[in-house]
């Protein structure tokens, strides 16, 4: 059983760095391809970022000390 699953992941493995390899390979040498990408409005939803709460005010109090 162990000796399985050691040949499964050593097979899983040896897989895995050869598709790196070739992606490797085939960004290197294939040429480069431009899409268009369309701008998506961010929504506004109000006040965003960041806010100090109680609980924040909290931890700074626990790490001043």
């Amino acid at each position: 059983m162990a000796e399985k699953k050691r040949l499964e992941r050593r097979e899983f493995l040896k897989d895995a760095a050869a598709v790196g390899g070739a992606v490797a390979l085939g960004m290197a040498t294939g040429e480069a391809t431009a899409s268009v990408v369309t701008p998506v409005e961010a929504k506004k939803t109000g006040n965003q970022g960041y806010h100090e709460t109680q609980h924040v005010r909290d931890y700074y109090k626990s790490a001043r000390s």
